[in-house]
């Protein structure tokens, strides 16, 4: 498979039963253990999109659905540095973990489905804009519904929609993003179970309504939900 787009994530959490506790009640995510201290993690009638691995610290990786052992040779020479060399999940998935130009984790994964969102912060778009697009292909262009921010959204060769974006002036992250029906509900809730509110809900020029939050181990997410109709 070599969709080279964000189709997986990973949480690495040194309590996995407060993590699945969390995100089981917050969304419903239902928690398969391949093997001790790993799960697979599905959304309620959905297929495997991520996984939840307990570890010594807290941590929550994206992964770049490719071909990872030419892909990871590739990013070597565009300035990435490898922090996990290629090796077999539990799941049966090959996969490695890179830093970016901005020191940003971001993994490479034999398999996946493509998620709905993902976010890369950074204060310095010029760097990271030229990276992704030499690393993955993907372009980068101004938002303009994003008012008063600097936000680019991303694509891949090919695409007519954007897969993800770019948030400018807003520190270093990579983080998924999440399609849910109600970005207050899940904020409000999260709060209640633990977890913090980063930022809104906001709406942008086209009537989308963005959030962020951190789960109780202060892993970011990023939320959305589309306008009415849209």
């Amino acid at each position: 498979m070599n969709t080279r787009t964000v189709g997986w994530f990973e949480i690495t959490a040194t309590d996995p039963d407060r993590c699945r506790k969390f995100y089981d009640g917050l969304f419903g995510w239902e928690f398969t253990e391949a093997e001790a201290g790993y799960w697979t993690v599905a959304g309620p009638g959905s297929s495997s999109m991520g996984a939840l691995r307990s570890g010594d610290r807290d941590e929550l990786t994206i992964f770049v659905v490719c071909e990872v052992a030419g892909t990871l040779s590739h990013l070597e020479s565009l300035g990435a540095r490898v922090i996990a060399s290629p090796s077999r999940t539990p799941a049966g998935d090959l996969q490695a973990v890179v830093e970016d130009v901005r020191s940003n984790r971001l993994g490479l994964s034999s398999s996946g489905t493509p998620v709905a969102w993902f976010e890369i912060g950074t204060d310095d778009p010029g760097a990271t804009r030229k990276f992704y697009e030499n690393a993955f292909g993907w372009t980068s262009e101004r938002d303009e519904a994003a008012e008063g921010v600097e936000y680019y959204s991303f694509l891949a060769p090919g695409a007519e929609q954007p897969i993800g974006g770019i948030f400018a002036g807003a520190g270093d992250y990579a983080i998924p993003g999440l399609l849910v029906s109600d970005v207050e509900d899940v904020l409000d809730r999260c709060e209640r179970s633990g977890g913090s509110r980063v930022m809104g809900p906001v709406s942008d020029g086209n009537g989308l309504t963005i959030g962020q939050f951190t789960d109780p181990s202060g892993n970011r997410w990023s939320s959305f939900a589309v306008p009415s109709g849209g």
